[in-house]
């Protein structure tokens, strides 16, 4: 296989990018000079190697802010301790924060489970949830905001399994975001005022 094939190939692994989508890249970069290139080969190798998990809700940050292995909203003592989002990526994160509309803390999953996969501990951080939930004082409600796609609903319903017995032990509530969202929206790319309805209208 030659190199543009190739790097087409990685390209299509890109969430939402197709095979004409990812051949218009590897044209795009073919027109670019040499320290362009340089720079962005540069930029993805030390990508993983800049950037560091928070201990506790394992969103991602740069090592250059990192005053601690704590991020930022998790230090911010003026957030609301009682109440915990389970998102499954750090864009859905980003993407609730700019909104406004939440002041609670979070949990970064890493993922959602595709409908028959039998080994869904792979695919999201489950011991490392639960072990989190377990040790975390004061909270009082777990939300569960996945996209309202069939594969965000079989992780809601995978984790109200794996969960239920914490929540009773916990005397915790689980809800899930409201008809704010239609079905097939994902959270990246909602508005706020349609993330907004959702979470007041949570059940």
């Amino acid at each position: 296989m030659n190199h543009l094939k190739s790097l087409e190939e990685l390209f299509v692994k890109f969430p939402g990018i197709g095979p004409k989508q990812a051949r218009r890249f590897v044209y795009f970069l073919l027109t670019k000079d040499e320290s362009y290139l340089k720079e962005l080969s540069s930029l993805i190798e030390t990508l993983k190697r800049d950037v560091v998990a928070c201990i506790s809700c394992m969103k991602v940050f740069p090592k250059d802010m990192a005053h601690s292995n704590i991020c930022e909203i998790c230090r911010d003592e003026s957030r609301s301790k009682n109440i915990l989002m389970l998102v499954a990526r750090d864009m859905d994160l980003e993407h609730i924060e700019k909104t406004g509309v939440y002041n609670g803390l979070y949990f970064v999953l890493g993922g959602t489970i595709p409908i028959l996969d039998k080994d869904p501990e792979k695919r999201i951080r489950i011991k490392k949830l639960v072990d989190h939930i377990s040790t975390y004082e004061g909270i009082q409600e777990i939300i569960l905001a996945m996209n309202a796609t069939p594969e965000g609903e079989h992780t809601m319903k995978y984790l109200s399994d794996i969960l239920a017995p914490l929540v009773e032990k916990k005397h915790l509530k689980i809800s899930y975001l409201g008809r704010g969202l239609s079905t097939g929206t994902e959270l990246e790319y909602s508005d706020k005022e349609t993330l907004k309805n959702a979470l007041e209208r949570r059940t």
